[in-house]
């Protein structure tokens, strides 16, 4: 009878621990789904409540245009990052590409300037690319360097002064200044980019290929890949998105500044970062990047509004740069090993 007692209780208690257990499980993965995006609604809601001016149309669209830039170069660094490495030459691209674009327009017109741009800035990316695969080149120190050869072909370029774009090219003013409705037409453009890329990276054999070599490059190359044609690709198309930033950014400033581009690059990996948590992937993803951007600038302007100063400011970024990691940590306990980096 005691035996049978015991049992029971012994049964009892294993039933108790297992259903425990899968309720700690539930909230985890709760919590590891849309943790993020219930800080970010959470953040949005404080920030309303403490300013009457921030839960408003104008100024979602001023953030949604404040982002462009940095949003453009956040979801191509997300490629060179999923493909399994890094590209800290992104911010000078976007210089580079708008002294480029600015400089051509007197000499060749608005679109075909914008096209030698964006060729100047895929050069660069491919650059990166092979000097990273094929030079067996660390990816940190290749874009390291590239940074610094691009600073000193913008301030050779400039001579450390701005290119003024003439007021006359309303076109070009127009893709950077210009109004569909309310909605600023960059703003557009920055959404159809993005959806855009969203496609490429989830819905084609380029976006399945990098992710892929990414996740084991070893296992990819011996499955038939080429490994490091897909890694090149994703090079390419950092540079590529930075250069279109670079194009938007000279039309909307109507100039071309010598310095300013290398600000984009921590905003660009805290955003990347903090998009792979979204959704519990624990992997960088174009839908994850661009809501990372957005409640950066989100919070950017609900802190301006409230009154904190710029120190705080720059305090967050890189706090948010360093949670996100560990975030990204958590969500992939197995050892990963970054081929490229």
């Amino acid at each position: 009878m005691s035996i049978s007692t015991t049992t029971a209780k012994a049964e009892a208690n294993s039933m108790q621990a297992n259903a425990t257990s899968k309720g700690r499980a539930t909230v985890l993965n709760f919590f590891r789904r849309w943790g993020t995006i219930a800080v970010i609604i959470l953040t949005c809601a404080g920030f309303a409540l403490a300013s009457p001016y921030f839960f408003t149309p104008s100024n979602f669209n001023n953030i949604l245009f404040s982002m462009i830039v940095s949003c453009l170069v956040s979801v191509g660094l997300t490629f060179v990052v999923i493909g399994g490495s890094f590209d800290l030459s992104v911010g000078l691209t976007v210089t580079t590409s708008s002294i480029v674009t600015a400089f051509m327009i007197p000499l060749v017109g608005p679109w075909l300037a914008i096209l030698v741009a964006l060729f100047a800035a895929c050069c660069i990316g491919l650059v990166n690319g092979l000097l990273v695969t094929y030079g067996r080149l660390s990816g940190i120190v290749v874009t390291l360097g590239i940074m610094f050869v691009l600073g000193g072909i913008n301030i050779f370029l400039t001579d450390g002064y701005q290119i003024a774009v003439d007021y006359q090219q309303e076109a070009f003013r127009y893709i950077g200044q210009g109004k569909v409705g309310f909605v600023a037409f960059p703003v557009i453009i920055l959404l159809v980019v993005v959806a855009i890329m969203h496609i490429v990276s989830t819905k084609t054999k380029a976006g399945h290929y990098i992710t892929a070599v990414g996740d084991n490059p070893m296992a990819a190359f011996y499955s038939g890949v080429k490994v490091y044609n897909w890694v090149i690709l994703a090079f390419v198309l950092a540079a590529l998105m930075a250069g279109v930033g670079g194009v938007i950014l000279t039309s909307v400033s109507s100039s071309a500044q010598p310095v300013g581009g290398e600000g984009y690059l921590l905003e660009a990996f805290a955003a990347v970062f903090l998009g792979a948590t979204v959704l519990g992937k624990g992997k960088p993803h174009i839908f994850g990047t661009l809501l990372g951007v957005f409640f950066i600038y989100m919070v950017n302007s609900g802190m301006n509004m409230v009154g904190f100063p710029f120190a705080a400011r720059q305090l967050f970024s890189g706090m948010i740069l360093i949670l996100a990691v560990g975030a990204n940590a958590m969500l992939n306990r197995e050892e990963i090993h970054l081929k490229f980096i």
